[in-house]
This record gives C-alpha cells, structure tokens and sequence, in this order.
C-alpha cells in the first residue's frame, strides 16, 4: 500500500506527524510489525487504519533492502541511497526525542485505535444488516400490508406486465382462437360475440329435457321452465373479456336453476309414492252438554298424532340433477331413491301452539222456583234466550296476531225482529227491559278469560251499576266487567300475543244448583312456558248512598194514594276502582302489565209518593211472601 494511499483511507497528515510515524516505526523490530495480508479485507481494514504510520514504515524498509523503488515515489532516485540514509537519520534522531513528543505520540496513536476500533463495530455492523436483509428477499417480498407475495419465476419483469388491461368494449375484436360454448369468435367484435353465444345458450336451455321415473309410476319430465333454468348475464360477460383477451381458448357459460321451483315440480311425482308420512292435525269437534230440556254444544280440541312414510329423497335428486346439468347431459333419464320421511307437524308442535291460556266463567239464572214472582222468572228466561244466542254467534272464534274482535259485530243490531228476547238492562242508572238485555254477561266473561290470557288490549266500558256475577265475593268483581249497548257500546280486544289464539264460548251445567247456567270462555294459543296472569283490583275511594239522604228523590204522583210511596230506583254505592293484570314467572312475579281505573257513580234511590184521596177497595186474603232463597238481582 502507497503512503499516498493509507493517508487518504485516515486524514491528511502533516509532515511532521508523518516524520514522527517513520521515526516510531524505525524503532520497532521487524518481528513486531503485524502481518495483515491484504486479502482478508477486515484485517486490512484494520491494519490501514489502525497502523498507518507502521505500514508506511514498513514500505520504505522493504524498498531500501532491495535497492529499488517505485517511479511514483516522490521523485526520488532509484538507488535507495537516500532511504536508508533517511531511515538512518530517523532511527538515530528518536532516541533524542524529549519525553513530551513521545507523550503527545501516544496520545494520537491511542486516539487512532479509538477510531479504528468504532469504524469496525460500524462496519460489521452494517455487514450483518446486509446479510439478514439478502436472507429475507430471498424468501420473497412483502405487500404493503405484511402479506408475502409469492414470486413467479415466469412473470415478466417488463413494464407492460404491470400496466392496466386495456377496457373490452362491444367493439373490440377478439383476435384470439377463443370458443363460447363452442361458438368460435375469433376475428368478431364483442358485441357480435355476444348475440351468437346468446343464441346457443338459448338453442341450450331449449334442449333440456330430464327425466325423473319411479317404479311404475307415470315419469315426471323437467323441463328449463319447470325448474328456472338459465344463466347469469356477469357470468356471460366474463367469458366475453376472457375471450377478447385471450387467457382461455375454450369457455363455458354455467347454466343455474332454481332449487325451490325443482322442489314443487317433484312433489307432483312425491304424491304418487304411497304411505306418505302424516302430519299430526288438530281438529274442533263438539261435545253435547244437557241442561234442563237444553242441549248445548261444546268445543274442544282433537289431535290425532302424525306417522312416518315415504317421500322422495330430494337433496339426492337435486344433486344428481345438478350435476347432468354441469356434464352437459340435458336429457338424462333419473330414478330418484326413496327415504323415510318424518311428519313435518308433530303432536307435540300443535299442543304447544294450542295450550290453554287463560279460562273464565260466569254463571246465571235461567229459571225461577214455583213460588218465584211471574215477572223475574220471565226475565230470567229473557236472559238465557239472549246469552244462548249470543254464544252459538261466537262459539268458535280465530284470531290472527294483531286481529282484533268486536262484540257488536259479531252479533249484529239486537232487536226484537231478528230474535232478540226483551230482559232487564241497565238504562238511566235503573233497569229498564230491551231486546237482547243480558249479553252483557258474556262480553264480561270473554275479558275475565282474554285477561288471564295475557292479552292487553281492550275496548271496554264498565256498567254504571256494579254487576254482581263477576265473582263470588262481590268487592273482587269490581272493575271487571264489561257493557255492551247495540250501535252505542262496544266491547272488544285485540290480539296482542304475537300468536294466533283460538275463543271458545260454550253453556254448561252449574253444579250448585239446577236453576243455573254456566258461561264458559276458553282461549287458546302458544304459551309463554312457566308464565301466567293474574288479575286484582284496588278500591280507592268508596261513597255509601246513606250516609247522604238529602239526595234521595221523591216524586209525587197522583197514582198513589197519599202518603203511600214506592221505591222505583234502587240504591247503590259509589266506587272508583283501579285494577291489575300482573305476570308471573314460575310463581314469581314479574311486573303489572296493565292497569285501568274504573268509576261507578254512587246512586241514591228514588221514590214515587203518592198524593190522591185512597179509595176503599175489598181486602184480600194476603200472600204467602218468598222465601230468601228466591231472590235474584238479575244484573244485565
């Protein structure tokens, strides 16, 4: 290595510090010089950096010993007189050196190997970066993401491997030998291509024609209609700008169909297969309840439980199907296999759907005792003749979720003429008799029954007289009960279970006594499990109509003897009453779904006094008077 050389790999050096290496390294001992062969570029590196001054030393020993130099040196002769005198005077001189030179020479030489030893960590440093990096792009590169990208050995690193395809237009020509369901294109725009594909996928999907036999049976025949079959217009497009740009030769465009429409055409041949399995059914029949000299009818549910059979197996035939359609065998000839097949609707799947939800029952006078009066056993059969036919009108009744009912509706106008019997109804705070009086009865048990049912809405009106046959104590029926007045007051519900719920309204026998009726409500639907309803009430302000007799009225009548009076109105208790529906969860309650507050006015009783002379009249033997047990309010 030249002097010129190892100074420019360290820094400029001056002359005197070149003098003073040359003087250190002439008092060094050839053993000592390091031997840092040139070709372990570390160790050169090394050596240029870490011995500078030795090296240049070392150079101008070995051209002196062999009397020659190169013509690059300086100038200087050949002979090598002057180097070694020059070494002479070097080697002789640094023994005369003052211990300061020396001193500072250390210094610098120590700051020389500081550096060279921070340059090589650098450099080795950066080598082993170079190394791990050449190891990883040899694995292949990554996306921007992290993804790998697998390389391709055969991609073209050319520019125009990486640019855009250019746009396939309608008047693009294919210039490639490229077949569409084995149309050749080549040489035709695409637009062209296009109608003559259309054209055999057409002449294609005419010329399907599969059939489907079993055993003796009359076959079935399917045809591209019966089964939905086509292609899609993306598919289509696709092999036509596969086709322009010629990366496949030959295409095909997938013919589909639709598996619902496959599924309805093959039960016309599923229904000839004999023992079919049965769905389990639910039916309404009637059973007789005899009453007196009455026969009523009542509903109730009959399942009979569904049975196994046979039925084609259609995911099989479907597959089979859809595969002669991709092979391209529009006119196979298919035997389908036959699986046993299940009932689609079970026994257990109705019951849940038809559980009972919630029952009331009321229960009536229809007739009276031989010693009843004449005028309350005819209201009483009044009554009974109203409350029968309204029932026969709704004995059965479907409705939807969110379907609502209408009392009125379902009976129509209640008058005389279409057979309504006159009975004691609530008219002006008092009883007065109108055509279908009593029916107020069964729209009150209908919302005791849909109540407990769960169900929520309702339009309903409370009478203006508290009705006694709600329950048996009668403080628990207030609030409960629900009037109805033809063309004026309507009751009513709404179904808001989110199932369908069935009512059931049928007469029965009352086990307490023979001169009662029973109405019956039942409704059903799918039950919540675990879950039921039940009602209270709460009264919140009471008014007695005693506790005021400056509100009792009197009206004087000339009918009456003076100072006689007749009560023609008859006294009752006011109440505001707040009731509950409230649900429960396994016994436990869980939050009141529905509250209503309802008000009976109190009403004092009325009395007709009388104001004319008395006339004698003969006296009668006098009455046997009723006895207790006689005695009905009869309430509307």
């Amino acid at each position: 290595m030249s002097e010129t050389a190892t100074t420019g790999v360290v820094r400029p050096q001056s002359n005197t510090l070149r003098s003073e290496a040359r003087d250190w390294s002439s008092r060094r001992t050839a053993s000592a010089v390091p031997n840092r062969s040139a070709e372990d570029p570390l160790t050169a590196a090394n050596g240029t950096l870490r011995f500078s001054g030795e090296r240049k030393a070392t150079t101008t020993v070995a051209a002196g010993a062999s009397g020659s130099r190169s013509s690059g040196s300086s100038g200087r002769s050949s002979s090598g007189t002057r180097s070694a005198s020059a070494q002479k005077r070097s080697t002789s001189g640094s023994s005369n050196q003052p211990p300061k030179k020396r001193k500072r020479r250390r210094k610098k030489t120590r700051r020389l190997l500081l550096i060279a030893v921070s340059f090589l960590v650098f450099a080795v440093a950066v080598l082993i970066a170079a190394i791990l990096l050449a190891g990883n792009c040899g694995k292949g590169c990554k996306s921007s993401h992290g993804t790998p990208v697998p390389t391709d050995p055969n991609a073209s690193a050319t520019p125009d491997a990486l640019e855009t395809p250019v746009p396939v237009t309608d008047e693009t020509v294919i210039s490639h030998d490229a077949v569409i369901e084995g149309v050749q294109l080549r040489d035709l725009t695409v637009g062209s291509a296009r109608e003559r594909v259309k054209t055999a996928l057409a002449a294609k999907r005419d010329s399907f024609d599969i059939t489907v036999s079993y055993e003796s049976y009359e076959p079935l025949s399917l045809n591209a209609d019966t089964i939905g079959l086509g292609y899609s217009e993306a598919d289509l497009e696709d092999a036509l700008v596969a086709a322009a740009r010629g990366t496949e030769p030959s295409i095909s465009v997938p013919m589909t169909f639709d598996g619902e429409m496959l599924r309805n055409a093959l039960y016309e041949l599923n229904d000839k297969i004999p023992n079919h399995a049965v769905n389990a059914k639910a039916e309404v029949k009637y059973k007789t309840n005899k009453v007196g000299d009455a026969k009523y009818y009542q509903p109730y549910w009959d399942f009979t439980a569904g049975t196994n059979g046979a039925k084609i197996d259609f995911a099989a035939l479907e597959d089979e199907i859809s595969e002669a359609i991709r092979s391209g065998n529009y006119t196979a000839s298919l035997t389908p296999s036959v699986t046993v097949s299940e009932p689609e609707i079970t026994l257990d799947t109705l019951k849940s759907q038809l559980t009972l939800l919630g029952s009331y029952s009321t229960s009536y006078y229809f007739k009276g005792s031989t010693s009843t009066d004449p005028a309350l056993v005819e209201n009483r059969m009044g009554r009974d003749t109203n409350i029968t036919k309204a029932i026969g009108m709704m004995q059965v009744t479907e409705l939807r979720p969110g379907r609502s009912f209408s009392f009125n509706k379902t009976t129509g106008d209640r008058s005389e003429k279409k057979g309504w019997a006159l009975a004691n109804a609530i008219q002006d705070q008092t009883y007065t008799k109108e055509p279908g009086g009593g029916v107020c009865q069964v729209s009150t048990t209908i919302f005791n029954a849909c109540l407990r049912a769960g169900i929520t809405s309702f339009t309903r009106r409370g009478h203006s007289i508290p009705s006694d046959y709600v329950t048996k104590n009668f403080r628990d029926g207030l609030g409960f009960d629900a009037t109805v007045d033809s063309g004026h007051i309507d009751f009513g519900f709404k179904n808001d279970t989110g199932h369908t719920v069935y009512m059931f309204i049928y007469i029965s026998k009352n086990k307490d006594s023979a001169r009662k009726k029973n109405i019956n409500v039942e409704i059903y639907g799918q039950k919540e499990e675990g879950v039921e309803y039940r009602c209270r009430n709460e009264i919140i302000e009471e008014t007695f109509w005693k506790d005021d007799p400056s509100k009792f009225e009197y009206v004087y009548v000339n009918t009456l003897p003076a100072g006689k009076q007749v009560q023609v109105r008859n006294a009752h208790d006011g109440y505001v009453v707040k009731t509950y529906l409230d649900k429960y969860k396994d016994g436990h309650f869980v939050k009141t779904v529905r509250t209503e507050e309802t008000i009976y006015k109190v009403i004092y009783p009325k009395y007709n006094v009388g104001i004319a002379d008395p006339t004698p009249v003969p006296t009668k033997s006098p009455k046997p008077t009723s006895t207790p047990d006689d005695y009905d309010s009869d309430e509307p």
